[in-house]
Order: structure tokens, then sequence, then C-alpha cells
């Protein structure tokens, strides 16, 4: 099984270059407003067609909403089904290719998702009810059995499977922190290797039963890992640097991961097969920092740092590494690989259009922009970038509606697609009026729709309106905010068919007067204690500076998402000096409790002489002996406590923004 995955969506900030008009050249003239009888009869085969063949010009996409986010999880298998989640929302869900199904909880708590298989089955970690805290264990799950707890997977880690239905990731053992270990399909434990120094994790496993990920060792270096189906260690070594990942394997044994360089300060993609040893990736002169994919003809997909910025590549051990076709655009970033050499990613950079583009690239060939295949789209969408593709071309992409699935062709599901909430910013004052629109289609042009909105801050509303004439309809609502705090607005958008689709948004409501620090958005190439890998951090906070929240109805918050769940309970007095903030308190690690934070942000847009928004995370805990643990650190100085040194480390966040509030 090839997984198909992203773990976090990092296409840069800055304002992007006119692509629509760049890419329009690659499409053959074709527009998202072509309805003719011959797109209409588009397939999976066209778009899965040869670049430059006339069926890829009257390619078209179908939309299916998946989810109001397109957070950092979302799974997509050969067979068009997903497992999508959202950091923000907290929502885990599995898509049979029809309808949308809750994943839930094995006790009412937080729902991570780690993979998906051919078969239909999404593993992860779930929460219990268990008092007086609650326990994290490893799942399985499926539409017809729901969630199953893995015995004993609640001292540890589960993060990966593959089409045998084995589950890879690690468990704690004695003296040191865990161990690599794989769970059979009837929970039977093999521990991968023999114990580590301190740390061996499991990422990826394929059907052969090969096991992909690290092992750490007594020098300190960290090295790539792979693990045969009887448990012997093949060791991969280092690129000259301290730390190497196995990040995938394909159907043949072959695998690919990234390194650090023999400085230390770069990160080198490389390839694995018995037959080559491994081989870097890097291309040009400059390094690979992200190895996005690998498909099972052992080409490798991903970005590789140029001058001036990053591009998407394609690499083969024939060919080597080339540079996929820019169409004019800044930088590129490619996400996903299928078997019949098709990427999907994003293009941006270089005007004034204030929004990333997503494509895909038919081998080598120019980038096409998903924006321009769209059949019948809601309107104000935009597609950002290609998050996942499969072999008959179905994919995922994120967009200013969340996530949504691609289907070739020109007939969805029967649930209306909805647009972007259009009129809400992220930050608003008590007070403040709100006008805001909803777009949608339905692939009946006789279905009628209602449409409801929900705000949970406790004001009141008038209803929404909805106007629609032949499949294309409108919902206009409005809203007066009465409390400060941090809220959600709930959409649901219902056909006279009873299928119903829902899009979500969070706001931040200030007071006047009332300093607030507040922010979102993505933390990526964030370290961690012990050089491990780890993905996009996505971020949400908001609080009160000083001890103004007194009297004030919002509650103050912390939480990050990615390769980890973390949820304050307590926030501290909020400190600012100029265009920093620094806030501390204490909070859930993965459903876990007594785990201290600090943050450290920067407003970028409020320094003199200008600057980048960025954020220093820091969370640990304490142990028996009364030492202080790092689980999780962005920062490049050690911990041994925070001091005014270290809060000046900070990570140039990426995809979102850091606001303070005088």
């Amino acid at each position: 099984m090839r997984d198909h995955r992203i773990k976090g969506f990092s296409l840069r900030r800055p304002a992007l270059a006119g692509l629509a008009a760049l890419l329009a050249v690659s499409v053959s003239g074709t527009s998202g407003a072509d309805d003719t009888a011959t797109t209409a009869n588009a397939t999976a085969s066209a778009c899965s067609a040869a670049s430059g063949s006339p069926a890829r010009r009257t390619c078209r996409y179908s939309i299916i909403n998946l989810d109001p986010e397109g957070g950092a999880a979302a799974f997509l298998n050969e067979r068009g089904e997903a497992a999508v989640g959202s950091f923000v929302f907290g929502t885990s869900r599995f898509f049979d290719g029809d309808r949308l199904h809750d994943i839930g909880s094995l006790g009412g708590g937080f729902t991570s998702i780690a993979g998906l298989n051919n078969r239909g089955v999404v593993v992860g970690e779930s929460s219990d009810a268990s008092e007086p805290f609650p326990r994290v264990f490893g799942f399985r799950w499926t539409v017809a059995g729901g969630m199953r707890a893995i015995p004993g997977s609640d001292a540890g880690r589960v993060l990966g499977l593959n089409d045998r239905n084995q589950v890879v990731g690690s468990l704690f053992a004695p003296g040191v922190t865990a161990r690599a270990v794989r769970w059979d399909a009837n929970n039977r434990v093999v521990n991968l290797g023999p114990l580590p120094f301190s740390l061996s994790e499991a990422e990826v496993i394929n059907d052969r039963a090969l096991a992909g990920g690290y092992t750490d060792f007594a020098d300190g270096t960290i090295h790539a890992s792979l693990w045969t189906a009887t448990g012997k260690t093949i060791d991969l070594g280092t690129l000259g640097g301290t730390r190497a990942f196995t990040q995938h394997i394909n159907k043949r044994n072959e695998a690919a991961g990234y390194s650090d360089n023999a400085t230390n300060d770069n990160e080198l993609g490389f390839y694995w097969s018995a037959r080559d040893g491994v081989v870097p990736t890097g291309a040009q002169g400059f390094p690979t920092r992200l190895v996005s994919a690998l498909n099972d003809k052992g080409e490798i997909t991903g970005d590789t740092d140029v001058p001036g910025g990053s591009a998407a590549y394609l690499w083969s051990r024939a060919r080597g590494l080339t540079l996929l076709p820019r169409a004019g655009a800044a930088f590129s970033d490619a996400f996903d690989l299928n078997n019949k050499s098709q990427v999907v990613g994003g293009l941006g950079g270089g005007g004034p259009v204030d929004e990333a583009r997503a494509v895909r690239w038919d081998g080598l060939a120019n980038p096409v922009d998903l924006n321009t295949l769209l059949y019948r789209p809601p309107a104000g969408l935009v597609l950002n970038a290609g998050a996942a593709i499969n072999d008959a071309g179905v994919i995922l992409a994120y967009s200013n509606a969340g996530l949504v699935m691609l289907r070739p062709g020109t007939r969805g599901t029967d649930a209306p697609v909805l647009g972007p909430v259009t009129g809400l910013p992220f930050a608003v004052d008590v007070g403040q009026d709100v006008h805001l629109t909803l777009s949608f289609v339905d692939n009946s042009a006789t279905q009628t729709h209602k449409a409801v909105v929900d705000w949970n801050d406790g004001c009141p509303s008038p209803a929404p309106v909805v106007t629609e004439s032949g499949g294309t309809g409108q919902v206009t609502f409005q809203h007066r905010f009465c409390a400060d705090g941090y809220y959600f607005l709930t959409v649901r958008v219902t056909d006279s068919g009873g299928r119903t689709t829902e899009t979500r948004r969070d706001v931040v409501v200030n007071s006047p007067g009332l300093a607030t620090v507040g922010g979102r958005g993505n933390l990526v190439r964030a370290g961690a204690p012990g050089g491990s890998r780890v993905p996009p951090v996505h971020f949400t906070f908001w609080t009160p500076v000083g001890n103004t929240a007194a009297g004030k109805s919002g509650k103050p918050f912390v939480r990050f998402d990615g390769p980890f769940q973390f949820r304050s309970d307590r926030i501290g007095t909020t400190t600012r000096s100029g265009p920093e903030a620094h806030l501390e308190g204490t909070g859930s690690l993965n459903g876990r409790t007594g785990y201290r934070f600090v943050v450290d942000a920067t407003d970028g847009g409020q320094r003199q002489a200008g600057g980048s928004d960025s954020l220093r995370v820091r969370i640990t805990h304490t142990d028996a002996g009364g030492k202080e643990v790092v689980d999780y650190d962005n920062g490049v100085v050690p911990a041994a406590g925070i001091s005014a040194a270290t809060r000046t480390k900070r990570t140039p966040i990426e995809s979102g923004d850091i606001v303070l509030r005088n």
C-alpha cells in the first residue's frame, strides 16, 4: 500500500502572482465555466491522461466538501475513500465515497488520525473516559466495527498501518523512552530491533511488513532505520549529519526520507534500495528540504531549495532530480505523487493576488491549474494546494472552503457543495455587525435548500436567507457580537432530499480597550528534543494581556496540533513588550494532564522596521525525580530554564498571523 497523506499545509504567506493567467496556457484555453456535453462526459481516465492529450483538455472534477478546516489529517486511499480531521474544530471523519461518517472517540475526548489503508481501516489515537485522568490508546476504526482500542497501546504511539492491518509505532520499554514496535492484525506485539539508546519509532510499513522510522544512538546521532518482517534492523545511517529519518516505503521495498548534511545546517533527501543503498536526491548544489512522496516506480517528489525560494521536483534513479515547471510563479510546493507520475501541490509568489493556486503536474509537463478544471464550482471557491492524489486521479485539495475532494467526472455526491463564508475576518470587536454570504451548488436543479446558522457565543442573530435557482444558490446572514472571546460559526445547508453539508469558521472577538494577543497558523520545520523529526505544528491561541481578563466572558486558550495534541487548562498573566508577548500556563499533552507550556510571540507587523510574525513554543513536564523534561521545543537553544535569551529563538510562521492588540 502506498500512503497518500498530508500532515500540514505550509504554502507561504507572501502575496502570490496572478497565476490563473500564468497557468491558462497549460489547460489549452478551457475554463471553469465550460459546461458543454464534451466536458460533462469527462472521466477518471481523462483526468489521468498523458500530458497534452485531447482527453486531458476536457477533464473536469466534481467537488465534495470533506472538512471545514482541512487541517493536518488528510489521508486518501486507492478506493477513493478519505480519512480527514480538523485541528481547530476537533472533527475526525471518514468518507466512504458517498457520505461522511464521524469516527468519534474512545470516551468523549480528542481523536487524531494517523493513517488509512486500502481496506477502509483508519488508525490513530484517542482518549478514553478514565478518571481522574483519561488514557490515550491507539485504535483501529471501520464503518462496520467502529472504534476499537489496540490493547496496551496507551503505553506508546500509533503512527501508521498497511493493507494487512498491521500497525506500527512505539511502546515504552524499561530503561528507554520508547522502542519501535509492530502490532499485527491480532494485536500481537513484535519488537522492531534491539532496545535503542533512548528512542526508536516506526512510522510507515508496507504490505511485506517492511517498516521504516528512526533509532537514536549513544553518540547523539539519530539514524534512518528499516525493520524487516521478523524485526531485524537495517541501519541506513545518515548522510554525514547527526539525524536521518525514513518517511516512505513502497511496494518494491524501496525507501525514502531525509538526513542532515555533514554540517547539520541543511536537510538532504535520500532514496534507498537493497541494490543501490542510500542515494542522496539533492540537486544542482542546493539541498532538498522536503521529501513528500515515493511511488511504486521508485520516483520521489518534494521541494528543493533554489535561489530565492524553493521549487517542486520529480526524482528518479535514472534521471536524477528535475525541477518541475513553475509557469512563472516564484515558488512551488509538491505534496503527493501517484504511480502515473502525476504530482499535486501549489504555486505562488511574484504578484498582487493574495492566494495560492492548486496545481497538477503530469510528469514533467507544465502545471495545470486545478481551479480551471472544476465542474460547477460554488462562487468564491479557490483551491490553494493539491494535498493527495491516487492512481484513479482522485485528488484531495486545500481551499478557502476547507479540505475538498476532486473526483474526476461531473457527478460528485448528492450533497450540496459549499463555497467559503465571505465577510468574516479572524478578529472582530464586541458590538461589531458582520454581513456574511455563502454560495452553494447542487447536482440536482430541482432541489430546494434550507440553511441553519449556529454561533456559539450566545448572541442572538436573525434567521439566514436562502436564494436559489437551478441548483445554484446563496445563503446570506448577519450577526452582532456581544461577548469577547474565541467562538465558532457553523453553517449547515440541507437539500430537499435530506442531504446536509456543513462548514465552520472560527473568530476572535475583542472588547474595545482590551489588550489581547492572538494568532493561528503553522510552524514549519520546527524541531523537538533529541532532534526528532516533527511535521508542521498548527497553532491557535487567544488571551488578554495582563490581568485585564477579570470579569470578561471570553476564555483564554492555547492549542497546538500536528505530531501531538496540546490543550491549555490554565493561562497565567500574559505580558507584552512592544511587538512581543509572553504567555505561559499548564495543559494536557495527547490527553495527559500535568504539562507546562511557554509561548513567546512576535507580531511582525508592529516592528518599526517591519518583520515577520514568529513564535517560540516550549512544552515540558516534571519527571518522578523532579527533573524538567522537554516534550517539545521549536527553539534552537537547549532547554535549561526559560531565559530572555532563549525567548529570542523563534520560528517564522507560515500560513497564518499573530496579532497584538492595544
